[in-house]
């Protein structure tokens, strides 16, 4: 388990990560990043330290007992790179089915490859895809609201 100082878990922030964060894509996971900002959450934001967050489809682990393994294992090999993380950042590790069956030191590995291109990920201008900018255009981030099915009609 990370450090509670360590720990993404408002909502709010995971929406944000997934419009405004960058990816970068590893063998077992995918990093999203973000930096940041001054705000009344944040007023030193580069001497906060880093918050990490993890997500598990249920559509790639069906069982959940696999989920928790992955993210179990997942978690220690991401505690143990803590130090490597910077200040004032959040991350969310997206999950590959790999995970389940991937060698501890082969995942250790791809998060520390994943850490050393956090400089030059940082520096590409950020693409929103469809659903973000239609979701910022609503105004529904703004009020801390997450990305949602669409509702069904009924038939």
């Amino acid at each position: 388990m990370l450090d509670r100082e360590n720990r993404l878990k408002k909502t709010k922030d995971f929406a944000v990560m997934a419009t405004k964060g960058r990816s970068i894509y590893g063998v077992y996971s995918t990093l999203r990043v973000r930096k940041v900002h001054p705000s009344k959450e944040h007023p030193k934001p580069a001497e906060e330290p880093p918050k990490i967050g993890f997500i598990i489809s249920t559509k790639t682990f069906k069982n959940a007992v696999d989920r928790n393994r992955a993210k179990r294992r997942f978690r220690s090999s991401v505690k143990e790179l803590i130090k490597d993380f910077p200040n004032g950042h959040q991350f969310i590790f997206i999950l590959k089915r790999e995970t389940l069956t991937a060698p501890y030191a082969d995942m250790r590995e791809d998060v520390a490859h994943m850490l050393t291109k956090i400089e030059k990920t940082m520096q590409r201008p950020l693409k929103l895809s469809p659903r973000a900018k239609k979701e910022i255009s609503k105004g529904k981030l703004a009020r801390g609201a997450r990305f949602v099915r669409p509702k069904r009609k009924k038939v």
